[in-house]
């Protein structure tokens, strides 16, 4: 993803499950530079884990969707506070049941990806969790806790952006 006239250079990169239990996932490098319109750089990488089949969507459309997620984030948000929910959005890929959007620290990952260290920065790396309509209003009615309860009883994982509502 490349906005020359604005400073944006972001790759996103796929790395494929290699079974069944293990999640397919996409990271973003170069976020962490990007500038917001607040002249602040966003100082976060992104990174989304799925389930191995994607949500019965392609590469291409997580890429396209993944890049207007980040476009939306870089013009649209002042900082990278987490956790931050963006409601449900009709850019979301169709075979999705999770339309809205939690931005949040890494969960169920190895606390070693929580940050990355580049030359002297250290960059937080944060993950980009499809959700809900009611995940989403759990969140901002109860908090982040109460999402946290919710999803521990739920019997589908929390990377399965195919799950019921």
């Amino acid at each position: 993803m490349t906005k020359p006239e604005i400073g944006v250079y972001i790759e996103i990169y796929y790395f494929p499950s290699i079974n069944d239990k293990i999640p397919a996932r996409f990271a973003t490098v170069g976020l962490s530079n990007s500038i917001r319109k607040t002249g602040k750089p966003t100082e976060t990488e992104w990174m989304l884990a799925l389930k191995p089949d994607l949500g019965q969507e392609s590469i291409d459309r997580i890429f396209s969707y993944f890049c207007d997620l980040i476009a939306h984030n870089i013009e649209n948000i002042k900082s990278s506070e987490i956790p931050r929910v963006m409601t449900e959005s009709a850019l979301a890929p169709e075979n999705w049941t999770t339309k809205a959007l939690l931005i949040d620290e890494l969960r169920g990952e190895s606390e070693d990806l929580e940050e990355i260290k580049i030359g002297e920065e250290i960059i937080s790396v944060l993950w980009v969790i499809p959700i809900t309509h009611k995940e989403a209003r759990i969140i901002l009615q109860e908090g982040i806790d109460a999402f946290d309860a919710y999803i521990e009883k739920l019997q589908h994982s929390i990377i399965d952006p195919t799950r019921p509502y």
